[in-house]
């Protein structure tokens, strides 16, 4: 009996999860780019090879880790050995106590117009911590003149690109893995009447007439959901003659519609909308995209 039950409790689950994924189609977001130029780079020292490099420095860009990371030199050294396998090339780098601008040139899964790569370091403790991050239009020969890509209307441009897509695999992977999250342990005590009536309630409001089977009760929430969301539900809803899945949270030991789960039914409904063009389908996807939840702290219970 209890594994039917668990069984059960699972497709229910499921079926929010898939219906919240495949319900929603992802146009990327998009927000102010950080495309800055970098610090003043006067007094910094010009290398061209990583052994040059400070070890930890050098450690942080992938040299010396067991092909982790494999990097080389483009210019090398006369006692260098070639390398007989390569995903990135060192270019240059200006450095100082504290500071660090370092080119590279990436090979391997990259396309030709974001391979070439700046990342500016900053010394903290006995780390080198990244910085930010521009994309090249063209290979720098000195550090002034790595400086002046940075700062070219061409390398502006595909820096912002590269963010945007960044962001937009960020946002798709926080979906995906909202949408994919296991359903926590059930909890020791099931459901009760006084719950079964609150969930029962806040469907009929959402869905008027329809008839609500409730899974049992989860511990844990999604981090999505804050950390006064305790445990949670999956229901199948039944209404002229359809079904769909919707999942409630107990926050502050009251069923509701969580924020996770609310963003998702706020997808659906947009993607239902008819606009007048794409451009005003771009905007309000996006606008709601950015809206999704964001974990600040950390799951609440154990999702």
């Amino acid at each position: 009996m209890f594994n039917r039950a668990w069984r059960v409790d699972r497709l229910v689950w499921c079926a929010v999860a898939l219906g919240a994924f495949f319900g929603e189609t992802g146009v990327a977001q998009d927000a102010a780019p950080d495309t800055d130029a970098p610090p003043d780079v006067r007094g910094l020292t010009e290398i061209r090879n990583l052994s040059k490099l400070p070890p930890e420095l050098a450690k942080t860009l992938g040299w010396h880790q067991d092909d982790k990371d494999r990097i080389a030199d483009l210019e090398r050294e006369p006692t260098a050995s070639v390398p007989r396998s390569v995903d990135r090339w060192f270019l240059l780098a200006g450095l100082s106590d504290s500071q660090a601008l370092v080119a590279i040139e990436e090979q391997r899964g990259y396309s030709s117009s974001s391979r070439l790569h700046a990342n500016s370091y900053a010394l903290v403790g006995t780390h080198w911590v990244a910085g930010r991050e521009w994309i090249l239009g063209s290979r720098p020969h000195t550090i002034g003149e790595l400086t002046q890509l940075i700062q070219s209307p061409e390398s502006q441009a595909l820096t912002a690109k590269w963010q945007k897509k960044l962001q937009a695999v960020d946002t798709d992977e926080r979906k995906y893995r909202s949408a994919y999250r296991s359903p926590g342990p059930l909890r020791e005590v099931n459901i009760n009447d006084e719950e079964v009536r609150q969930i029962e309630a806040v469907v009929h409001d959402a869905f008027p007439g329809a008839i609500v089977t409730i899974s049992g009760v989860t511990q844990g929430c999604p981090c999505e959901d804050g950390p006064a969301c305790s445990a949670q539900v999956s229901t199948a809803i039944y209404r002229q003659n359809t079904m769909r899945g919707l999942a409630l949270s107990d926050i502050n030991e009251h069923w509701v519609i969580g924020p996770l789960q609310q963003w998702y039914l706020d997808s659906a409904k947009l993607e239902r909308t008819a606009f007048p063009n794409r451009a005003a389908y771009a905007a309000a996807r996006e606008a709601l995209d950015d809206r999704f939840p964001a974990c600040a702290i950390g799951p609440s219970s154990g999702h």
